[in-house]
């Protein structure tokens, strides 16, 4: 496996943190330092997300290549809303005080979210926006791009708000959505999870400023005035937790699923796997399983509505479905559909398997573009890296095309972590093992940690998931205030949206994690966290994975958990406080984790 630096410790700066680097240490940019389809408003910093994307469209414009597959290769147009806006933002509306009294607690953030998303927008950039919507009339994705985002070692991975926007009606209607969005993710540098976010890996929030990402939203308006790509997904040109020996880290992992990337980077189900075997499925080659683990729920931008919603596969009445998607048959069974007649239908159960487009080449040479893009970006950037992107089918660009289209939406460069060190796990006492997992992801390894937060599993209910959440969210609070690590076990999906899939909680409830386990019953299955923004923090932050399974004979002692020291305890909820703390023990190369008592002290 390849070693990388990180910059300041190397000896030759790496081209991309010297890409628009002024001698003040900021990033600074001129139209005409940018690639053709990037323009400025605002002569501000530019932000992590958007100088990723701006970076490898330079190289391409100066002759670069990524792929020998280049003509599939797209970029949206971009906009970037410079830091200069938000800070005449601020000034104008006289909102650092607040800010001074919402990040020291003196007010709650909410409240000072409220003020910032009421306060007026500066008057000359209302202009600007006005002239960019004068030429820009197809949907909008306003993502965030703050100074602090998308580094090395701290990526702010769904930590910043990002919407979609119709961009429909009269200008006024326009403008008026636009500015309320901008403020929206101006608000959002402020909000409990960028504050939980920021004290963990020790950031000083007074250095933060918001720039923000505008660009034309990909795909097509099809049935039901509904937009969206066909495939949506995210990659990882390495994958810290691979789960076959067959695979190595430098292997990479992709993630997709029909609609916008939201569902790729949120944990829901989606196709995972690795370019170098796509065949490979993390979750086994059971159809059962297989069935379980697919996605039947897509995000969509709702044209009437003017947000984005959730519909089922088969209610999209899209006969494109037909090259990515499979039909359950009655007898359980997977099956390709016989035209693509068969996915107008609302009566059959429709499953997203890329099985035609990752597999094959018929539809276009999407596995070999991916690897071969995902290898050619690590060395342009030297660094691992991960991409957000689109598979666009049916746009006027793809139809001059011929062929769907790969378009790049977000590059970032990945933090690197000591993964493959060896973990030896000494001879324990079997009366000392809490649990015990045969199928654990990462590596690494703690000692003597004291405090253990238990969902249990058998008591879990879904319709008090949102209760639970915010009591663990309070324990995580008062364990961050002693600056306490802990681990957390609990059910199904940790920070799934979906109460019915895990514990909904928000990043700001369970920052102070450092092992997470996720339990799988019968009626909730963890779905491997593999490309999800969870990933991308566990990635950044040395969080420790492990994926609990009874199916595997994996071990939980409960007779040995009810005899800890409890802290607190309600019906949903324990947290024991362990005097002589637990040891965590990961071991990757072997696929083993435990969690055991440490030996008291002598």
């Amino acid at each position: 496996m390849q070693e990388y630096e990180h910059p300041s410790e190397s000896s030759q700066p790496h081209r991309f943190f010297q890409f628009g680097l002024a001698p003040d240490g900021k990033y600074r940019f001129r139209d005409s330092d940018l690639p053709s389809q990037v323009r400025l408003i605002g002569s501000g910093e530019i932000g992590g997300k958007a100088r990723g994307l701006a970076f490898v469209m330079d190289h391409l414009e100066k002759g670069g290549e990524l792929t020998q597959y280049q003509s599939f290769v797209h970029f949206p147009d971009s906009t970037i809303i410079t830091t200069e806006i938000f800070d005449d933002f601020m000034r104008e509306n006289q909102l650092a005080a607040a800010v001074e009294s919402g990040c020291t607690g003196e007010v709650s953030l909410e409240t000072l979210g409220d003020r910032i998303v009421d306060s007026p927008f500066p008057e000359q950039w209302r202009e600007s926006l006005i002239a960019f919507l004068e030429r820009e009339t197809r949907p909008l994705a306003v993502r965030s791009s703050s100074v602090m985002e998308d580094n090395t070692d701290h990526s702010f991975a769904g930590i910043y708000l990002s919407d979609f926007l119709t961009n429909r009606g009269s200008m006024e209607q326009r403008l008026d959505e636009l500015i309320h969005t901008v403020k929206r993710v101006y608000a959002s540098t402020f909000c409990t999870n960028a504050r939980a976010y920021r004290k963990r890996h020790k950031l000083d929030w007074r250095k933060e400023k918001m720039a923000i990402l505008v660009q034309n939203m990909i795909g097509s308006q099809y049935s039901h005035r509904l937009f969206y790509p066909l495939v949506g997904g995210v990659a990882f040109s390495i994958n810290y937790y691979p789960w076959t020996s067959r695979l190595k880290p430098e292997d990479g992992i992709v993630r997709l699923v029909v609609g916008t990337g939201t569902r790729a980077v949120g944990r829901e189900y989606a196709r995972v796997f690795s370019p170098k075997l796509p065949g490979l499925r993390p979750e086994g080659s059971v159809v059962r399983t297989i069935i379980r683990a697919s996605q039947e729920t897509v995000d969509v931008l709702d044209m009437d509505l003017g947000r984005l919603s959730q519909r089922k596969l088969n209610a999209l009445s899209n006969p494109l479905l037909a090259k990515i998607c499979s039909i359950v048959a009655d007898d359980g069974t997977l099956r390709d559909p016989m035209s693509t007649a068969a996915m107008v239908k609302s009566d059959q159960r429709f499953v997203a398997s890329f099985t035609r487009l990752i597999e094959g080449r018929t539809i276009m040479p999407f596995t070999p573009l991916v690897r071969e893009t995902l290898a050619s970006l690590e060395a342009l950037l030297e660094y691992p890296i991960d991409i957000e992107f689109a598979v666009d089918f049916s746009s006027p660009a793809a139809s001059r095309q011929g062929s769907p289209l790969f378009v790049i939406l977000q590059v970032r460069p990945l933090g690197v972590r000591p993964e493959h060190r060896e973990i030896p796990i000494p001879e324990i006492e079997q009366d000392r093992i809490i649990m015990e997992c045969s199928h654990v992801l990462g590596n690494g390894q703690f000692a003597s940690l004291r405090n253990l937060v238990f969902v249990n599993p058998e008591t879990y209910r879904w319709d008090h998931a949102f209760d639970i959440a915010r009591t663990i969210g309070r324990i995580n609070r008062e364990l961050d205030q002693k600056d306490e690590p802990y681990i957390l076990i609990g059910p199904g999906r940790w920070a799934s949206s979906n109460p019915q899939l895990g514990v909904p909680a928000q990043y700001n409830e369970i920052s102070g994690a450092v092992v997470i386990v996720e339990m799988s019953t019968e009626n909730l299955s963890p779905e491997l966290s593999y490309g999800t923004h969870f990933y991308a923090d566990m990635v950044a932050s040395g969080v420790l994975y492990l994926p609990f399974h009874e199916e595997f004979d994996d071990l939980l002692n409960c007779g040995l958990l009810n005899q800890l020291p409890v802290a607190y305890q309600d019906p949903f909820v324990t947290h024991y406080r362990v005097p002589d703390g637990i040891n965590v023990y990961v071991d990757g190369q072997n696929q083993r984790g435990i969690l055991a008592l440490a030996k008291p002290r002598v």
